[in-house]
């Protein structure tokens, strides 16, 4: 599994005038928005295991393998 984190998940290059927006903060990770996705649909695992800490890992192994298949068909090379 990769442990990249898959660059920004809103490059400054995407917006109309790059730059223009810029905080100096570098935002999220795909990865991070990856395993917030994830995350999301994660609330219908209710059982005794589903503690907030085992959500967040299940969420970013999740983003891991999604990042993971990315690299397999070349969009984070």
């Amino acid at each position: 599994m990769s442990k990249r984190d898959g660059g920004p998940a809103f490059p400054d290059s995407m917006l109309p005038n790059p730059g223009e927006w810029a905080s100096g903060a570098p935002g999220m990770t795909l990865r991070q928005w990856y395993a917030g996705q994830a995350l999301g649909g994660l609330t219908w695992w209710t059982d005794e295991q589903c503690t907030p800490e085992a959500a967040a890992k299940r969420a970013f192994a999740m983003a891991d393998a999604m990042i993971a298949e990315d690299e397999k068909e070349g969009v984070h090379e």
